[in-house]
């Protein structure tokens, strides 16, 4: 008798499985949170949190302010920063990053 086979769990996405899915069906977050971080490194702003670029962003945007359901999640907010960072290394000063939590196999 051959043995039953059991349904394997489902594995969750990991964190940064949802970033990365998220990023790639919202690209105009990035480009706006980039134009944000260029604006206030170009008025001469020192460091600054993405998360109060990404507050800034939740109220400033015509695609959140106009009705639509979206939702920006601050899970993500360490995942763009890095992402600005990769792109412009010349703005490696003006995030603080810490080391992550959740690990990038999770």
């Amino acid at each position: 008798m051959a043995e039953a086979e059991w349904p394997q769990p489902r594995r969750e996405p990991s964190l940064d499985e949802r970033f990365e899915a998220f990023h790639a069906s919202h690209p105009w977050i990035f480009e706006a949170l980039e134009e944000l971080t260029a604006q206030w490194v170009r008025d001469g702003g020192g460091q600054i949190g993405i998360k109060a670029l990404f507050e800034l962003l939740r109220w400033s945007s015509p695609r959140i302010a106009g009705g639509e359901p979206f939702h920006l999640n601050n899970n993500y907010t360490s995942r763009y920063a890095r992402l600005l960072c990769a792109r412009h290394p010349e703005w490696a000063g003006v995030f603080q990053l810490r080391s992550l939590r959740a690990g990038r196999d999770e």
